[in-house]
């Protein structure tokens, strides 16, 4: 098996009649590993992100998972292997948790109002468990926090699968509390079940604390990736976002503090 689980070649974009936002981008994401994607507003973070999910195809190159073009992979069979959780999310507020969690097996299912089986409770069921939302699993959404819904979201993902999540900026608009209690999950998720992770952050120190591999964008471009150590130095962060910043380590734990 390929140690990347994705790997983008060449790969060019840009929305109908606009400039390119992707300009020929090689990336690779290891498997079992946590990715982050950094980088300024409009570097093409979300872009990339949006290939990933087959929301859109790009215009040059091509993306394989495991080695294979996602574009010969049908939408059932890659929603079996891959969820995603996006930065902006609608539902009926009058939907239950439940159900609106259950809606991550429809890959499961011919048909869209088929029977749901044994097989279906289970997954929801631990889903609900592991993001810690059975206790509110038969109120509407509309009377959950911010961080609760972001709870759901990831347990809708763990429903449909516990291989691969694809995360773009989930813990924007949270308070402190409840961005690390949805990062500590994610990071859990990942060592007790080795799920491949890509994620789109913005915070620095959260970056340097949960990723395994770092890729920094910029102006549609790969500016450097790797290793979070190796990656997040002062020179690529000036370099990255034009203001110049200082690593410390505290309890041999780095940070960034920007002046």
């Amino acid at each position: 098996m390929p140690e990347n689980l994705f790997e983008l070649k060449n790969v060019s974009f840009g929305y109908e009649k606009s400039a390119q936002v992707l300009n020929g981008v090689d990336l690779c994401v290891p498997k079992g590993k946590i990715t982050v994607l950094i980088g300024p507003n409009g570097c093409g973070k979300t872009t990339a992100f949006a290939l990933l999910t087959k929301i859109y195809k790009p215009r040059q190159g091509v993306i394989l998972f495991e080695g294979k073009d996602v574009a010969e992979i049908s939408r059932k069979e890659y929603a079996k292997r891959v969820a995603a959780v996006h930065q902006y999310n609608t539902v009926p507020e009058d939907m239950t948790v439940r159900r609106l969690v259950s809606m991550g097996r429809t890959a499961y299912h011919n048909q869209m109002f088929s029977r749901t089986s044994e097989e279906d409770h289970i997954a929801v069921d631990r889903a609900l468990s592991e993001t810690y939302t059975e206790e509110f699993a038969d109120r509407q959404v509309k009377e959950l926090s911010g961080g609760q819904m972001q709870r759901v979201w990831l347990a809708l993902a763990l429903a449909q699968t516990h291989e691969t999540l694809l995360l773009d900026e989930i813990t924007t608009y949270l308070d402190v509390h409840y961005q690390y209690e949805i990062l500590n999950l994610i990071l859990k998720l990942n060592r007790e079940y080795g799920t491949t992770v890509l994620m789109v952050l913005h915070d620095i120190n959260q970056t340097i604390r949960y990723a395994d591999n770092v890729v920094m964008m910029k102006d549609g471009n790969i500016l450097s990736a790797g290793a979070a150590d190796e990656i997040v130095t002062e020179e690529m962060l000036e370099k990255t976002y034009g203001v110049r910043a200082h690593i410390a380590s505290v309890d041999g734990r780095k940070f960034c503090i920007f002046e």
